[in-house]
C-alpha cells in the first residue's frame, strides 16, 4: 500500500516543510491538513493526496479506494494530532 501511494501522491518526510495540500499518514491513519506552507507533524512518512488544505475526508478515501481497491470511509481516518506522535518516526515503508 505504501509504495502504491508514494507512487501516486509523492513521499514527505515528517519534519518537512511542505506546501498547502491534505497529507495522509499511512502508519497512523491519520490526515494533515494545510493552507498555506507547513512542517509535517513528527509522524514519519506523509503521501500528499490532495493540494486542497480543506478537502472532505470523504473525498479522499473515495480517491483512496479508486487507487488501492479498498473501503475506507471518511471515519477510517482522522485528523493528526499528539498522540499520533512517534518519538523516533522511523525510516520508511519498513517502519508502517
Amino acid at each position: 500500500m505504501m509504495d502504491i501511494l508514494e507512487f501516486a501522491y509523492g513521499r514527505y518526510n515528517g519534519g518537512s516543510t511542505v506546501p498547502a495540500g491534505s497529507y495522509f499518514n499511512p502508519r497512523t491513519m491519520c490526515i494533515f491538513q494545510t493552507t498555506s506552507d507547513a512542517v509535517l507533524p513528527q509522524d514519519g512518512i506523509f503521501c500528499r493526496v490532495d493540494p486542497s488544505g480543506s478537502q472532505t475526508f470523504a473525498s479522499i478515501a473515495a480517491a483512496f479506494n479508486a487507487l488501492l481497491g479498498t473501503s475506507y470511509t471518511a471515519a477510517s481516518f482522522h485528523a493528526c494530532g499528539t498522540p499520533d506522535s512517534a518519538p523516533q518516526p522511523g525510516q520508511g515503508a519498513n517502519d508502517a
